[in-house]
């Protein structure tokens, strides 16, 4: 009888792009469930724990140490191993008093950055916005939250800072010129840089945007970064 469903296990050869492993030295690798990021931008909790900040030697010691409660995800307990996290997302480990944000290298790798252990801030983009009843405005982010709203000037596209765990809105980023901007796919990943123009799309080509950085310009599609912040970024990112 033929298998029914996707396999719950992973070969590390036929892991995301975005994951930054040694492909080669073990064969199997920690599967992130779906969940709030896309499979191909995110890595699964337990993998975080065990491969990049180094707390444990491996699943099980991942998975005790999830189930102790001592692991923050955006300022909730996460205990499921393969609960995938991803861009911006903050990690808080409460026994070492650490907190990391997870961003993109320039290898195009999900990679760590730490933080202030008290830090309770992320980013998050609009990617969807629509009518509900009552008359609200519900749009939803990059991320998988969502916001009701009786009136709002927010578009897709702009981005939201947010405190963590109260999803409380702290400051509204609008996708504008000489805004700054972080890239997220495409040649360019990882970078930091100013916004300089958008250029409207067509029913055949996506909405473009031109970038400057201190090594010069480039042309990306819109969907490739987030905006974060007007002059300088609101949150640490280096």
């Amino acid at each position: 009888m033929a298998n029914k469903g996707e396999g719950k296990s992973e070969k590390r050869l036929a892991a995301g792009r975005a994951v930054l492993l040694l492909r080669k030295e073990h064969v199997w690798h920690i599967r992130a469930k779906p969940g709030p990021h896309k499979k191909k931008n995110s890595v699964a909790l337990g993998f975080v724990l065990r491969d990049m900040i180094g707390i444990a030697k491996n699943a099980k010691e991942a998975k005790k140490i999830l189930n102790q409660g001592s692991v923050l995800v955006d300022g909730k307990i996460a205990k499921e191993p393969k609960r995938p996290v991803g861009l911006f997302d903050l990690i808080t480990i409460t026994p070492d008093k650490k907190t990391y944000r997870i961003l993109f290298n320039k290898k195009g790798k999900l990679c760590l950055l730490e933080e202030n252990f008290e830090q309770r801030e992320k980013i998050c983009k609009i990617i969807k916005k629509q009518s509900i009843a009552k008359g609200k405005i519900q749009f939803t982010t990059n991320d998988g939250r969502t916001f009701k709203e009786k009136k709002t000037d927010v578009s897709v596209g702009d981005s939201l800072l947010i405190k963590v765990p109260e999803q409380k809105i702290v400051k509204i980023l609008k996708q504008e010129a000489k805004k700054t901007a972080f890239v997220i796919d495409g040649r360019h990943i990882g970078d930091v840089a100013k916004v300089k123009n958008f250029v409207a799309g067509t029913m055949r080509r996506p909405k473009l945007v031109t970038l400057e950085t201190k090594e010069g310009e480039f042309d990306t599609v819109e969907s490739n970064i987030v905006i974060i912040g007007d002059d300088k970024p609101v949150i640490k990112m280096e």
